[in-house]
């Protein structure tokens, strides 16, 4: 395991700082913050592009978008025959979601947001019809959000769960807050499936990542 050393430290700074984003992403997380709703950081919001370019999913699902600041990552390598389904229980965000969209000249054809409870909509969604699974909610319904992701997505599918240091929490044995705990419980849940490979990237806010191994190279 290697130590935080400076030169680790300043490398992770560096790393960090060189994500250089457009205008009208800007524009969106001025909403988000006039608003009052936390986003994906840049540096993660990158890595979610570069899994989207190499993965090319089809079917999308979002729980969390807030004004839709990953969204649009997503949806700007992404061919028209993607379809994002977002879900945001808070109509004033959804709204905002809306307006964004608009701006960036995405077609409503291109995602479709519902305005209600993620636990009420999950339940709805059908098995393995799903690429990817963006989690970017409250943590206190994240381990049922990610058991209703593992059914969601097919072969070669992708769960990617932003905020997963937990506000720099989850490293910290002696922290047991209710959303620490969900935290490490969801994590835990997908690293230990044998189908699925994970990795936990050191963005500011941490990016879990898990793919569905392909049936011949489970481990």
């Amino acid at each position: 395991m290697p130590s935080m050393n400076p030169e680790l430290l300043a490398s992770w700074s560096y790393a960090q700082t060189q994500v250089h984003e457009k205008e009208h992403v800007a524009l969106v997380r001025e909403r988000s913050a006039d608003l009052g709703v936390r986003c994906i950081d840049p540096a993660g919001r990158s890595m979610l592009q570069v899994i989207c370019s190499l993965r090319q999913p089809r079917n999308l699902v979002e729980i969390g978008p807030g004004v839709g600041v990953a969204s649009l990552a997503m949806l700007e390598v992404l061919g028209p025959e993607s379809t994002l389904t977002a879900i945001e229980s808070n109509l004033e965000h959804a709204n905002a979601m809306r307006q964004s969209l608009r701006e960036a000249g995405v077609p409503s054809a291109h995602a479709r947001i519902i305005n209600e409870r993620a636990e009420n909509v999950l339940s709805r969604l059908a098995d393995h019809a799903y690429d990817l699974v963006l989690i970017d909610a409250g943590a206190e319904l994240l381990l049922e959000y990610v058991a209703d992701a593992k059914r969601l997505v097919g072969p070669r599918g992708v769960i990617i769960i932003n905020n997963a240091f937990d506000e720099h929490r989850l490293s910290k044995p002696a922290v047991r807050r209710p959303s620490t705990v969900a935290t490490r419980d969801a994590l835990r849940l997908l690293r230990e499936d044998p189908k699925i490979q994970t990795h936990l990237l050191p963005s500011e806010q941490g990016l879990f990542v898990a793919s569905v191994l392909p049936a011949a190279r489970v481990r």
